[in-house]
């Protein structure tokens, strides 16, 4: 594998491919060897060699640059630099054939992303340029999860009953709605456990598997029967999960539920009627067996032709009882249909939902992980930055003792070769 081949291997090609490079280079020699290496990589690359066109030309190009790449050999580089940061934000790397402490010391503090010493070693330039896209990229990504995490969790706020509970149980939030139905308010419901909603009629070894479940690490669902303050009953469809830190650690519990108390209400009609049903079904079967034996205790006493009237009525009598009884079985199946159909699309509706929650949050979590390791890499620049400008000041302490000693010597050289010259206008 080539070396070309291991640069581009470590590099997120997607993200460059996407970008336009602003290029400022004052040697066009340079100019000329490098727009074809960047190029490769870049959407697009905008380049300029005149400090005198650099602004007009960003302005026209502003909304599609996404990182610049400045020549700090410009004679007016630090205004350059200056009027540029005055216009945008964007990531800046400096570029220079020779480490002018002074002119550096100057721009450093223009939000440098990073500086570059020529000649270019185009695949460490390229590395950098791609770290800082990445790191804006990510910035950019975790800004826009955040917002649509708000969305998502205000449309819950709206449809659902939202709680927080710490990791023994205290209740730490309630939105509105959890308020509303529980009868409580937030100042009551806040710093207490949960189970102030918890109806009695629940079996204790639910309670038990959710908190199984959860401090596992996973997510638990099911349907549960709360108490509200004033002592009426609700039901909910419910979904536990834990929240974890940067860590892995479980840090707080979330429940998001809805209400089910009228398809649960709808439900229990539904199962009394089945119920009624299915009892008068067994009714309409012991009346029908009872006519049944007392027509064949009648035609056993009788004669030929009340046996034949017997057999006939019987006959019809079967018929009709059976339509009847297939006609309840057909609205029983019916029912029963329906209220499956009923909980399943309320329930994949719910759970729908928390699938995009869920897979959004686990997104912020590795793009926030991610934007971490470029801040430490950002932090570590900064370091770098102050180091360097730490440097200067050493560097410019040496430049000025070297300047007062060379000021020394050339007044001893002046002064020797002034005695020189009157030591010769003597001797004639």
């Amino acid at each position: 594998m080539g070396t070309e081949q291991i640069i581009d291997d470590l590099l997120d090609l997607n993200i460059l491919k996407e970008s336009t490079l602003f290029y400022i280079e004052s040697d066009e020699n340079i100019i000329n060897e490098s727009l074809n290496f960047f190029q490769k990589y870049f959407k697009n690359v905008i380049i300029s060699n005149d400090e005198n066109n650099i602004f007009e030309l960003f302005s026209a190009n502003q909304k599609k640059i996404d990182i610049i790449l400045f020549d700090l050999d410009f004679e007016k580089s630090v205004i350059c630099v200056s009027k540029i940061r005055e216009l945008t934000t964007l990531p800046l790397i400096l570029t220079t054939k020779q480490l002018d402490f002074k002119t550096l010391e100057k721009v450093i503090h223009y939000r440098i992303a990073d500086y570059i010493i020529k000649p270019i070693k185009y695949n460490t330039t390229i590395k950098i340029l791609n770290n800082i896209l990445v790191e804006r990229y990510n910035i950019k990504l975790i800004k826009q999860q955040k917002k649509e995490l708000e969305i998502y969790k205000d449309i819950l706020d709206k449809e659902n009953l939202i709680s927080e509970t710490d990791l023994k149980g205290n209740i730490i939030y309630a939105n509105d709605i959890f308020c509303e139905v529980s009868g409580y308010t937030k100042e009551e419901l806040i710093g207490q456990p949960h189970n102030i909603v918890r109806h009695p009629d629940n079996s204790s070894k639910i309670f038990e598997n959710i908190w199984e479940t959860i401090q596992s690490g996973n997510v638990w669902k099911g349907k549960i029967k709360n108490k509200a303050k004033d002592g009426s009953s609700y039901y909910i469809k419910s979904t536990i999960f834990p929240i974890f830190d940067e860590e892995g650690n479980i840090k707080k519990y979330v429940a998001s539920r809805f209400l089910i108390t009228q398809d649960e209400e709808e439900k229990q009609t539904l199962k009394r009627y089945i119920l009624q049903q299915k009892s008068q079904k067994v009714r309409t079967e012991q009346e029908i067996e009872q006519k049944y034996q007392d027509l064949l205790k009648e035609a056993l006493e009788s004669k030929d032709k009340k046996i034949s009237s017997f057999v006939s009525e019987l006959q019809k009598e079967i018929k009709i009882l059976r339509g009847r009884i297939n006609d309840d079985k057909g609205r029983i199946l019916n029912l029963e249909h329906k209220l499956k159909d009923s909980e399943n699309n309320a329930e994949k509706a719910h759970d729908d939902f928390l699938e995009k929650i869920s897979k959004l949050r686990t997104t912020t979590r590795i793009s926030y992980e991610k934007y971490e390791k470029f801040k430490k890499l950002n932090d570590n620049l900064k370091e770098k930055l102050l180091k360097a400008q730490e440097s200067i000041k050493v560097y410019q302490e040496y430049i000025d003792e070297y300047r007062h000693k060379i000021d020394d010597l050339n007044d001893v050289i002046k002064s020797y070769e002034d005695d020189k010259k009157k030591a010769e206008a003597a001797k004639k």
